[in-house]
């Protein structure tokens, strides 16, 4: 569901991938093979939300924009995370669940399922924990994986669309 919030429309690329359950209100863009699965919520009622070419916004995520919002290119946003007013970099996961509150995460880190991450991410860290802290740096295989866990994102999203 594509809605307008006070006179500002979704602008999603005819190469995205939206699942009809999905919620989309206000000043949102949506690049080209991104892909929002069912039930994931991107609501940008007070600034913009721009999600990047080949992020993926899985299953009950939840997007808000009390400032600006960037999903970087080739991040997932998992199951159930929440991000709120926060940067998030390239090639970042945040786990199952994760909540991010008003900080940058830098790319190429991951941030655990069920973290709280209150303080901005280096480059390349792993983070968890309630409150999250940094428990190590990401490997080079970890960096890779993300990448390759976007890729096959993207593909499976393709049966999201209706004419599969």
């Amino acid at each position: 569901m594509i809605r307008e919030f006070k006179g500002k429309k979704p602008v999603i690329s005819d190469m995205a991938i939206i699942d009809e359950s999905a919620i989309i209100i206000g000043n949102v863009t949506v690049e080209e093979k991104a892909s929002i699965w069912p039930h994931a919520i991107v609501r940008a009622d007070d600034d913009e939300i721009i999600i990047k070419e080949g992020a993926a916004i899985l299953d009950k995520a939840f997007i808000e924009a009390p400032k600006k919002v960037i999903i970087g290119k080739g991040s997932i946003i998992s199951h159930g995370a929440i991000i709120h007013g926060s940067i998030i970099e390239d090639n970042v996961l945040v786990g199952i669940g994760a909540i991010v509150l008003e900080v940058n995460v830098g790319k190429n880190s991951i941030v655990a399922a069920g973290a709280v991450v209150t303080k901005d991410v280096e480059e390349g860290s792993m983070v968890a924990g309630v409150p999250a802290k940094k428990i190590r740096d990401v490997s080079k295989e970890e960096i890779e994986k993300t990448k390759t866990m976007a890729k096959e994102i993207m593909e499976k999203a393709k049966y999201l669309r209706k004419e599969y």
